[in-house]
């Protein structure tokens, strides 16, 4: 018979393991402070040989954003953080308003693909970096839940202070578009007149559930459920409450569903479940051959024809 001793040392032990192990996987996944390296590294878009695809395309698009040394702008969040966020003001007057939402670990002047596109177009560009990213304050990243408060602030501030007759489209690509998702399923200003996901998932704890396993293969129990508890009482947050599913199901703001059928950092089945979720007025666009992130880089002209068609019916 095992003495009880030594089940109790086992049992420590085993408590002692999960709760490291909850504690990495709170840190890679919201702690702004910690490393990223390894999940990015296991989630990188790859050529066929397996080999890092450049970025190039992307990069020169971020210089042209930062050669126009956008202006910045700050306000402070319902919980006191100051938030920063960059504009781009249109060559000529315009109501138009494009509020573009960086992904996990970037920030708004990562964005110049989609910043330059729309200002070019005529559009003025809004380039919020969300909580614990770029020039923002916070110790932890809002995974869009706590972003979508932020979002809404933005709106109201560019309305108030800037353009009162300002027609808004939300844009965001990766956690940027489940940000947008989760903004869609609050009540926003008419001002808001449309959204463009790209590459969004479905909620936290799903998307983290995958790479919890992907990037380190380890189970959702316990070490989820621990680390859940962790992020309520030090984000500020439950993973499960960061559903984009649920928000959409709320949702009144036509929406543009984007995604690679090649995507593995998103999953490209989530787009079906987040789509199927929506109330909103909606469309679908599917962009084959394209890994997580890619769609407007694969193919511009049908994702940019697509998304102003779809905007388009929105607009005055």
């Amino acid at each position: 018979m095992i003495p009880v001793i030594v089940i109790l040392a086992a049992a420590a032990v085993f408590m002692a393991v999960v709760l490291t192990a909850a504690n990495k996987i709170f840190d890679v996944a919201v702690n702004a402070g910690k490393t990223k390296e390894k999940v990015l590294k296991t989630n990188a878009n790859k050529n066929a040989d397996g080999t890092p695809k450049e970025r190039s395309e992307k990069e020169r698009a971020n210089e042209w954003l930062r050669a126009q040394e956008p202006a910045v702008c700050r306000m402070r969040s319902c919980d006191g953080l100051v938030l920063a966020a960059h504009t781009l003001p249109a060559a000529q007057p315009s109501h138009l308003w494009a509020f573009c939402i960086h992904g996990f670990s970037g920030s708004g002047l990562g964005l110049g693909l989609a910043a330059k596109h729309w200002h070019e177009q005529g559009w003025n560009v809004f380039l919020p970096d969300l909580r614990g990213s770029g020039d923002s304050e916070g110790s932890y990243y809002g995974m869009g839940w706590l972003d979508r408060l932020d979002i809404i602030r933005w709106i109201k501030e560019v309305i108030l202070k800037e353009d009162p007759e300002a027609q808004v489209v939300l844009h965001g690509v990766s956690m940027g578009a489940a940000a947008v998702m989760m903004t869609t399923g609050e009540s926003l200003p008419e001002n808001v007149r449309a959204a463009v996901e790209d590459c969004g998932y479905t909620g936290v704890w799903e998307e983290f559930t995958l790479q919890l396993k992907k990037v380190f293969g380890l189970p959702q129990f316990p070490i989820m459920h621990i680390a859940n508890v962790m992020a309520k009482r030090r984000a500020g947050y439950s993973f499960q409450e960061a559903s984009a599913v649920c928000q959409v199901k709320k949702s009144k703001t036509p929406t543009l569903f984007i995604h690679g059928d090649k995507d593995t950092f998103v999953p490209f089945f989530m787009l079906d479940q987040v789509y199927s979720a929506a109330a909103c007025e909606k469309e679908k666009l599917v962009v084959h051959g394209a890994q997580h992130g890619e769609a407007a880089q694969l193919a511009p002209q049908r994702y940019w024809d697509t998304v102003h068609a779809f905007v388009g019916k929105y607009l005055d």
